[in-house]
């Protein structure tokens, strides 16, 4: 892994913390009305888990990852999850849009990034060589 791609990822950890703690004092009422935790999005985030040859364990809740305090996965592995907030906390008259709006756009810019780096497996090589 190069030295951009590491501090990539570490701005990514950062920049997904910082949107989970705002979406998270935005919406107080998610446990209670369900509106944003569904098993489909956890069998999702699941397999993106595995598919970057993570494990994150299940709690054995309704759902897989809702332990005691909230999701246990953490923010930059369930970036979906972290993106979103319900609509009526977007329409209260004191919501915070621009801020929710650079947040994301923060997000957007370091997962583009990435995106753009080579692939870890390719790192090292040179004109002509093949892993």
């Amino acid at each position: 892994m190069t030295l951009r791609t590491a501090l990539l990822r570490h701005q990514k950890i950062r920049a997904y913390r910082y949107l989970y703690e705002f979406t998270k004092s935005q919406c107080s009422d998610c446990a209670k009305t369900d509106c944003a935790c569904k098993d489909t999005i956890c069998a999702h985030v699941e397999a993106q888990i595995r598919g970057n040859g993570l494990h994150v364990p299940t709690t054995g809740a309704r759902l897989r990852f809702l332990g005691c305090d909230g999701c246990v996965v953490p923010p930059h592995l369930r970036e979906t999850c972290t993106i979103y907030l319900c609509e009526p906390a977007q329409n209260r008259a004191d919501f915070p849009a621009e801020k929710y709006r650079r947040l994301k756009e923060i997000c957007f810019r370091i997962e583009e990034k990435l995106m753009a780096s080579p692939p870890p497996w390719t790192e090292g090589l040179g004109p002509g060589r093949t892993p």
